[in-house]
């Protein structure tokens, strides 16, 4: 009996450590265990809206204290909120792995809304208050695997979370811009929101003449959108144009970004499938072009929630376009720039590695577009 329980127990370990091998090297097989939903897309399961005419509903809002107010230590910025001429309307990028449904909560708790709030606030919507008034929606932001699978899920939870932001965007005009001019940005699902609303939203409409540019940074964001008048930036005073960059070191993987990467592009989600990305470089502002370190004004490395908001260190990486994708020459080990990290993409630190130029530019796309609109 002892020799048959030894047998099973021998078996199931053997077993275990060949399903965890296989797991191990194929990445899709490992998503599809810890990351696919348990069942299909069904809206009439999905949580309950947001009210975008509620406070609650918004993750940043000026006049309001929260982690989007914060400015780097020792940098001498300010939070400038109270006093700027400009909006910012940011979407904020998936901070919910979940599998129990195809889209979060617009008030997810626990780990999506301390990454939501410690991390997106503190490290990327709060680099726009210096120019700006931050407007951040809380919405139903579709699971991280809506962006791993490419089928009708996949791209149902895409579009229910997409509906979120466009409400919130369209309560952002109506109630609180004041018709202001505006800044649209995101991160990763955030840009591909973002994309989808500048294309359906604002291309085309008296909106486009105040959207001072669109920051969809992260994202698998297409050179031609095939908009007239709206292309990639190219240039540090450009204005009504579109901001990208997709951050790696040369060793890393394309393929996900290159040809697989989701889009929203003729009215449909679709794979970027080897059409050109926008890449401008953040360094120098201009398309498709290369920069040392020396430009590099200062990245912020990540710290515990409970941590003081980090120095910027400046020289931290170079950039440079290529074929789409933003190369970075930051050592692999650097304090500040490891969790996360993946075979070489640094995805998760597209604002932290450029902080500083982001602020810099802010001001000075800001300040050309509002003397050009002076001098009309």
């Amino acid at each position: 009996m002892l020799k048959k329980v030894l047998w099973t127990a021998g078996g199931l370990a053997v077993l275990a450590i060949l399903v965890g091998g296989f797991l191990y090297v194929n990445k899709p097989a490992q998503y599809h265990v810890l990351l696919k939903p348990w069942t299909g897309f069904d809206e009439a399961k999905a949580p309950p809206a947001p009210d975008y005419t509620l406070d609650d509903s918004w993750a940043a809002l000026p006049g309001r204290t929260d982690l989007a107010d914060v400015v780097p230590a020792g940098s001498g910025l300010t939070d400038n909120q109270a006093n700027a001429d400009v909006d910012v309307f940011f979407i904020h990028p998936t901070t919910y792995y979940g599998k129990a449904g195809w889209n979060a909560r617009y008030d997810e708790p626990g780990f999506s809304l301390d990454r939501l709030e410690s991390g997106v606030l503190r490290y990327q919507a709060s680099v726009f208050n210096g120019c700006c008034r931050i407007f951040a929606p809380r919405y139903r932001q579709a699971t991280v695997y809506a962006f791993i699978g490419k089928g009708e899920n996949e791209h149902a939870a895409l579009d229910f979370a997409y509906r979120d932001v466009r409400e919130a965007f369209r309560n952002f005009i109506a109630e609180r811009n004041e018709e202001r001019p505006f800044i649209l940005a995101g991160h990763s699902q955030g840009g591909l929101h973002g994309s989808r609303l500048l294309q359906e939203e604002i291309a085309g409409t008296p909106l486009a003449d105040r959207m001072i540019a669109a920051y969809l940074i992260g994202s698998v964001l297409p050179e031609d959108l095939g908009i007239d008048g709206i292309e990639p930036c190219n240039g540090p005073e450009a204005t009504g144009c579109t901001v990208n960059w997709n951050s790696m070191n040369a060793s890393a993987p394309r393929r996900g970004w290159v040809e697989d990467g989701t889009t929203w592009i003729d009215g449909g989600y679709r794979m970027i499938g080897g059409a050109s990305l926008a890449c401008v470089n953040p360094l120098n502002w201009l398309v498709g072009s290369a920069a040392a370190a020396s430009e590099n004004l200062g990245s912020l490395p990540f710290v515990g929630s409970d941590e003081a908001f980090p120095a910027p260190r400046p020289a931290l990486t170079g950039a440079a376009c290529d074929d789409g994708v933003l190369l970075i020459t930051i050592d692999e080990n650097e304090a500040g720039f490891t969790m996360g990290v993946r075979s070489g993409d640094y995805h998760i630190y597209d604002y932290n590695l450029f902080y500083m130029n982001m602020r810099a530019n802010l001001d000075t796309r800001v300040a050309a577009y509002l003397e050009m609109e002076a001098r009309r």
